[in-house]
């Protein structure tokens, strides 16, 4: 039971660790793709994103050295949610 419980953490933790990287890689293909300068308005919603992934893969990792599965879990399930309300609020 405890290898199963492992097995989902670290795939929880790759799950929120490749939704940053798509969030931080989707400012620079809308730089790319922008016909006008791109403002903060524009990036916020993408940086507010990265910014909760980031600190939800710190706090992620630092639970995984403590073997707390369930917790790493949690907080994945909870950041996923988190990036949800932010689709929904600036409604992307």
């Amino acid at each position: 039971m405890a290898s199963n419980q492992v097995r989902i953490s670290r795939v929880a933790f790759i799950a929120v660790l490749l939704a940053l990287t798509r969030l931080i890689s989707e400012c620079f293909r809308l730089d790319y793709l922008a016909k006008e300068p791109l403002t903060f308005g524009t990036l916020k919603p993408y940086l507010l994103g990265a910014l909760v992934c980031a600190i939800s893969c710190l706090v992620m990792a630092i639970f995984s050295f403590y073997a707390k599965s369930k917790v790493v879990t949690g907080i994945a399930v909870f950041t996923i949610s988190v990036l949800v309300f932010l689709k929904i609020k600036y409604s992307l």
